[in-house]
């Protein structure tokens, strides 16, 4: 069963152990709204070996509400699941106008295909209406949008995707009876399970919207008992469902938690787990949901005031109801060092990719250690396994090295480094205190290397210098809980070998070259390494790729954003704005190299999920004078359709958010999993009060997938054989010898 911990603190009431994933993987932040850090990690659990975990088990759930019971089919295994036929089809006189949409024209794009909507050819004006209507409808244009639907409907009336398409327009304007009709018609065209599970999913939401309760519990059970790619929207909306109808509102927490078990980027669900907490004067629970919204989006005043309300109210330190690791004394203590290049890692960096300034931190050498001033030169010898603290000293601006005692040995205004004089041991860092609780992952962590101390205003800050092949091991501790096959983890250990390579290569004089919590490169301590990420990286030392971008996503769809494909069954596609909606209605094959075991946890590779147009608004409004969300408009995407900017446009101004990061940010407070997906927004009035996302992959689709390399890994492949998959294009070279292959 495949988890990531995006709602960490959701996870200490659910009492699970996941593991931490990011959303981008290997692409670093940019722009002033970027995509948050993920909240900070500290289940105990990941302390067990990997080789050692526990057999995965079907997920069983059954609750009873006053409704009905529901009964969820712990395997999915119905053929049609897995089937597509929806066709991709785009006539040639289109791909020049739709090319122009993939640029970013969208202007161009729009009135280019205007000149083939009565086109001669039947088919050739139909597609055109219908890209139309997916470019009006981003351009907060649904009345014009329904216009060209139903132009291709009359052109193609034995098609079923623009009868799904009118159903969904119409459930866009709030136009309801014509939204059920529009769903019910598509039941006479096809029986496929692609359309027929959209157009369920579409009527659930017309008598939800429409305040009919009863009616839209039992359609959505229907769906969370038939559709394992909506699971956990279909929980939230019972949980949604639940809270409001007499007789069933103590049920509403268990859907809720349900949606976060299939899918723990469901901010919905959390949103409203947090309401209900304070609803029942819960307020712990309150305080920690709350804190995990906040940990998303710091800067939303609304829930800082919420989180300071039931902070007071709970009456201990706050930092003892969040997942922090805590260590008594080192536990790698003694790792055999690799020769190899050194990488200079920033510690304890927060979300926007910088060293947080602490105010004090606690180490533990497991050997003799040495204190060195950049002027004065060593000024204190340590022995093994004495605990010393760190703390800024605002008197004096400066840094104290205290004893056990709390009397000061040392202080400092310059730099300073402790290092082991014996490379083979290990120095643990423990209790660090910063003034905000979430800038960054405060938990305790094993380091090899030396660490340098930097005395600043308001604190200190802190820079791991450690070889290379030393880092990889724990690189891949903090990415890779959930695989167990070797060729993986060995494939894997390249990628980040190649990475960090390239990273000092390109910066060699940066004051450093990552940090521990880099999109790319998440560093959770060596404490977290295990026997098989040793021989892991050990295998593969030496392996480099050339020529490629040493890329890494989380998890894969059939479509990556390079060649790849991830099947056999390579889906016939190209690029449209109607295609991307085919896309993301489609199955997943059934050889998909990332399948998950566990039928009911799709989410990481297909995933929906509902927002808050009043969220948006808020976050946009803090950037400029925006108003109320009224169109999200995709602007450049990659050639498959993958979004790279946005247009958001407002009743006071116009935003474009210019990277995937900072798009995620603005639409789901960093929550959704990819920037391949398409928006279905919701209008009251002129505004959108609500919207859909549907999407694919974890990640950004580039380099090498890590739950593919673990399909690929059980077909057989060894970790050349994946690492060749992923990169058909790159080199290898091997460093101890500097030849290439």
């Amino acid at each position: 069963m495949r988890k990531h911990a995006f709602f960490t603190l959701c996870l200490l009431l659910l009492g699970s152990g996941a593991a931490a994933s990011s959303i981008f993987d290997g692409v670093p932040p940019v722009g002033a709204a970027q995509q948050p850090a993920l909240p900070v990690q500290v289940s105990a659990r990941q302390a067990q070996p990997q080789e050692q975990a526990p057999a995965q088990q079907p997920a069983r759930i059954t609750t009873t509400t006053s409704l009905t019971t529901v009964k969820m089919r712990s395997r999915f295994s119905d053929p049609a699941l897995f089937k597509s036929v929806l066709s991709y089809k785009l006539p040639a006189e289109l791909e020049s106008a739709v090319d122009k949409c993939r640029q970013g024209l969208t202007d161009e794009c729009f009135f280019s295909l205007k000149g083939f909507e009565a086109d001669a050819n039947p088919a050739v004006a139909a597609a055109a209406n219908m890209e139309l209507a997916v470019l009006s409808m981003q351009r907060g244009m649904p009345k014009e949008s329904l216009k060209y639907t139903q132009t291709a409907i009359k052109l193609l009336p034995d098609d079923p995707y623009p009868v799904l398409y009118s159903g969904w327009v119409y459930l866009s304007l709030g136009k309801y009876k014509k939204a059920r009709k529009g769903f019910a018609d598509l039941m006479y065209l096809t029986a496929d399970f692609e359309y027929v599970s959209s157009a369920k999913l579409g009527t659930a939401l017309t008598w939800y919207f429409d305040g009919d309760e009863k009616q839209a519990a039992q359609d959505l059970q229907y769906l969370y008992t038939a559709d394992p790619y909506t699971i956990s929207l279909t929980a939230y909306l019972l949980g949604a469902v639940s809270s409001h109808m007499k007789g069933s509102k103590q049920f509403a927490p268990i859907f809720l938690q349900q949606a976060l078990e299939h899918d723990q980027n469901n901010y919905a669900a959390v949103k409203l787990l947090a309401k209900l907490a304070e609803k029942e004067k819960n307020k712990l629970h309150a305080w920690q949901y709350y804190a995990t919204l906040y940990a998303l989006d710091p800067q939303n005043e609304a829930v800082a005031k919420k989180m300071a309300k039931y902070e007071k109210a709970i009456g201990s330190r706050a930092e003892n109801f969040l997942y922090y690791l805590r260590l008594e004394n080192p536990i790698a203590a003694r790792v055999e060092s690799v020769p190899s290049p050194e990488v200079r890692m920033a510690l304890y960096a927060t979300r926007e990719g910088k060293p947080a300034v602490l105010q004090s931190l606690k180490f533990i050498p497991s050997g003799t250690a040495r204190i060195t001033d950049e002027k004065l030169g060593e000024v204190k010898t340590l022995a093994s396994y004495q605990e010393r603290r760190l703390e800024y000293n605002p008197q004096t601006a400066s840094v104290d090295l205290l004893d056990a005692k709390g009397q000061v040995e040392f202080s400092a205004k310059r730099p300073f480094t402790v290092s082991l004089e014996q490379e083979d041991r290990t120095l643990l860092l423990r209790d660090a205190v910063t003034p905000n609780l979430f800038a960054a992952d405060l938990s305790d962590k094993e380091l090899k290397g030396t660490l340098t101390v930097i005395p600043q205003e308001g604190g200190m800050t802190f820079i791991n210098t450690v070889r290379a092949e030393d880092l990889i091991p724990a690189l891949l501790a903090a990415r890779t809980q959930e695989i167990r096959q070797e060729e993986a983890l060995r494939a894997l250990a390249v990628v980040f070998r190649s990475a960090l390579f390239d990273t000092v290569e390109k910066n060699p004089d940066a004051p450093y070259h990552i940090t521990d919590n880099d999109p790319f490169f998440k560093f959770r301590g060596i404490n977290m390494v295990f026997p098989n990420l040793l021989e892991a990286a050990r295998v593969s030392v030496g392996v480099r790729l050339q020529n490629t971008r040493p890329g890494l996503y989380e998890d894969c769809g059939p479509l990556g954003a390079d060649t790849c494909t991830n099947t056999l069954h390579k889906p016939d596609y190209q690029f449209s704005v109607v295609n991307v909606g085919k896309y993301m209605l489609s199955n997943p094959p059934e050889d998909l190299v990332s399948k998950p075991q566990d039928s009911t946890h799709w989410s990481d590779v297909k995933w929906v999920y509902l927002f808050d147009g009043a969220d948006v608004e808020d976050r946009l409004n803090r950037q400029m004078k925006f108003g109320r969300l009224r169109a999200l408009e995709p602007l450049k995407r990659t050639q498959n359709g993958r979004i790279l900017s946005m247009r958001f446009t407002g009743s006071k101004g116009v935003y474009e958010a210019q990277t995937p990061q900072e798009i995620s940010f603005l639409l789901g407070a960093g929550s959704l999993r990819s920037n391949f997906f398409d928006i279905i927004p919701f209008y009251k009035g002129k505004n959108i009060r609500s919207f859909m996302v549907r999407g694919y992959d974890s990640g950004l689709g580039v380099g090498l997938c890590l739950q593919g390399a673990e399909g690929l890994a059980k077909e057989g492949l060894d970790y050349m054989g994946i690492i060749k998959y992923y990169f058909p294009e790159a080199r290898l070279l091997d460093t101890k010898t500097g030849k290439i292959k």
